[in-house]
């Protein structure tokens, strides 16, 4: 990400301006004459100027100075910045026969494409494009994973609106989409995202409130998210959310509560819901709701992230899980295990319109080589992928991914 330029300016001019405070306070602040100097001086005040005549001159000329920086970052802040600071993420993998894939394969990942803009310490914007690889053919298409303005009152509230990722648990509010950011190569496959085949809304268009507050014993925090409802595309049986319009009245809200005690440095602990009213061909409406927690540990060398969700609607509940554990044993090498799970029944009438709609279970173990730990990252892993009604696949994996 390249820094904005506007920003090294202000550097410049609060540094210029900071010299210039200080030639101002040693002028006011000079040591008064003693009397055999104002003696001298009196002698001359017919052939030059004052002293106090030149401080004045020069308080003047400091002041003119001060005011020609101060428009002329005004006028910088005036310029176009969005790009300026363009990010990347990207990964390339290969694996063995798996669920999707009949061949040992190479494959190519997204390319996440994203950029940030501040004006002032309160108005923000972010806009993210993520390019994903169509794999009938040899190109790919792009889709608006978050798009979104926001304005930063104080510490108790920032208000967003546009398109982002749904106030549920940790993982879907702190990865986002660039699997450098994962220790493992993918994110739990239920949290997978929309388009992915995921069963939960984890992107909503609308409105999102939030805001944190640090106490004596713990900091908390809270996200609030009033949006669009989702709906399932009959045809493709994937959850869509309603980027250009609701398919009803209803709207889906989403809360998350957040702690982290001062005591335990690095441990977050959290609860949240939503409720959300999906649109379906052959169900109708259905009023579908989400409750869970999470367990979130990151501090010194060990990260322990736990998340449980209960899905229910008024005919029948599923439930969803994943506990994953990661010990730094060098400063470049992580080994990692994760086991994640979803059980649903078949007559879910939510389940039943989504292209995934058995219990299934992963148990996952590797390693995590850090290039760059920022940069990139070489991950190697062992999945056991069990389905109900199904083959179990033994998957061998590995992934270079990258940010630049």
């Amino acid at each position: 990400m390249v820094t904005i330029q506007s920003s090294k300016i202000r550097y410049l001019i609060k540094k210029q301006a900071f010299f210039i405070s200080l030639v101002l306070l040693a002028l006011f602040q000079a040591t008064p004459l003693r009397a055999d100097e104002q003696d001298r001086t009196q002698i001359s005040t017919q052939s030059q100027p004052s002293i106090s005549d030149r401080q004045q001159e020069e308080i003047n000329q400091l002041r003119q100075r001060i005011q020609i920086l101060e428009e002329k970052e005004s006028s910088e802040d005036l310029h176009p910045q969005f790009g300026m600071n363009l990010g990347a993420y990207g990964d390339v993998n290969f694996f063995t026969k798996d669920r999707e894939a009949n061949h040992p394969s190479f494959s190519l990942g997204s390319l996440d494409l994203y950029s940030t803009s501040h004006f002032g310490p309160r108005l923000t914007f972010l806009a993210e494009l993520q390019l994903e690889i169509n794999g009938q053919t040899s190109g790919g298409n792009f889709d608006l994973e978050r798009f979104w303005v926001g304005y930063t009152f104080n510490d108790l509230l920032t208000v967003r609106v546009g398109r982002q990722h749904t106030a549920l648990g940790y993982w879907n509010n702190t990865y986002h989409h660039g699997k450098q950011l994962f220790l493992t190569v993918d994110r739990p496959f239920f949290l997978a995202f929309e388009d992915d085949g995921g069963v939960l809304p984890v992107h909503t268009v609308g409105i999102e409130l939030m805001g944190s507050q640090s106490l004596p014993t713990l900091r908390w925090m809270y996200e609030l998210d009033i949006g669009n409802g989702h709906r399932i595309d009959s045809t493709t049986k994937l959850l869509v959310p309603n980027d250009i319009a609701d398919n009803n009245s209803a709207k889906q809200v989403a809360l998350r509560l957040s702690i982290q005690p001062n005591r335990l440095p690095g441990l977050t602990l959290g609860v949240f819901g939503t409720s959300d009213r999906v649109g379906t061909d052959a169900n109708g409406n259905i009023d579908e709701r989400v409750f869970g927690s999470d367990f979130s540990y990151m501090h010194n060398n060990v990260e322990f992230i736990t998340e449980y969700f209960k899905m229910l609607n008024l005919d029948h509940d599923a439930t969803a899980y994943y506990i994953q554990l990661g010990y730094k044993v060098a400063r470049d090498i992580t080994p990692y295990t994760r086991y994640e799970t979803l059980d649903v029944n078949p007559a879910d009438p939510y389940f039943s319109e989504l292209q995934n709609n058995t219990s299934r279970h992963q148990t996952i173990a590797g390693v995590r080589y850090d290039i760059d730990e920022l940069r990139s990252a070489l991950k190697f892993q062992y999945r056991r992928d069990r389905k109900v009604g199904s083959e179990t696949f033994h998957v061998l994996e590995a992934q270079w991914s990258f940010s630049f």
